[in-house]
């Protein structure tokens, strides 16, 4: 499944552009609202397909917004109108729990770790603790503070003892997208990524996988939102990420299921 690395097209909004568009929503636009998808930019290119095979069978439009999950989940907690969210880390969902902001919730995929470089590099190194003494100058990892993929990643770097000799060579991206287009480009030599991003880029390879053991697993909850539990477009959304037509889809892309699909009500 190779293929360009790819980020939000044309149906996708970026942060400040979807802040004005919620802000205008219920402003005396008697047109029908679409229905606001938020997902973990991982998932982009499975969710885009999914969506729009959604929108075809059912009529309906759904907008959209792929973003670190952190920054979702702010999006979110600041009063965006989102229906549902498919998140990278359970903790941001928690967060949202906590705050009654949850209407439902399964926890549906999950994914893997990867050491990844440009495809035309010369590193080659067959285990991560062999990292530190590889002779690169910058390592890529999304965002450790808040970034699911960039908490997983330093997670598994402290347990395995390597972030001490690394993290002054870490330069963070927004999002994994963004690490992934990092090493892509050459500005960033090693890049800490998942599977299913590597999956889809013509512009990196896979090294090795980090081990799973360092790092707590790996899990995207499916989120059903309090503020769209009413609306039967965002109810049928819900159910369709966890039906086995998706189930299959999200595997194509690399995914792995927790969920066991079509048992969603």
């Amino acid at each position: 499944m190779k293929g360009a690395s790819k980020g939000a097209n044309s149906n996708s909004l970026p942060a400040l552009l979807l802040w004005a568009l919620l802000v205008a929503v219920g402003c005396g636009n008697p047109s029908p609202q679409p229905l606001l998808l938020f997902a973990a930019a991982s998932t982009t290119d499975a969710v885009e397909e999914l969506s729009q095979t959604f929108q075809a069978n059912n009529g309906t439009r759904i907008l959209t917004n792929f973003a670190s999950s952190s920054a979702l989940a702010q999006q979110i907690i600041y009063g965006a109108d989102a229906g549902v969210f498919l998140s990278a880390n359970v903790e941001w969902v928690g967060a949202l729990e906590k705050r009654g902001l949850v209407a439902g919730r399964v926890d549906l995929l999950g994914n893997r770790l990867v050491v990844i470089v440009a495809s035309d590099s010369k590193l080659g190194v067959r285990t991560i603790e062999e990292l530190a003494a590889l002779p690169f100058d910058h390592l890529a990892l999304a965002d450790p503070s808040a970034a699911p993929a960039g908490i997983y990643a330093r997670q598994a770097l402290v347990n395995l003892g390597l972030w001490s000799a690394l993290e002054t060579k870490v330069v963070t991206g927004a999002d994994v997208r963004q690490v992934l287009a990092y090493v892509e480009r050459g500005a960033a030599e090693v890049g800490i990524v998942y599977a299913t991003d590597a999956n889809i880029s013509a512009g990196a390879r896979v090294l090795f996988e980090v081990p799973v053991e360092s790092h707590d697993l790996i899990t995207y909850p499916l989120v059903l939102l309090k503020a769209a539990q009413s609306s039967s477009d965002a109810q049928a959304l819900y159910r369709y990420l966890q039906s086995a037509d998706a189930a299959a889809l999200f595997r194509r892309f690399g995914f792995t299921i927790h969920s066991p699909a079509g048992d969603s009500p």
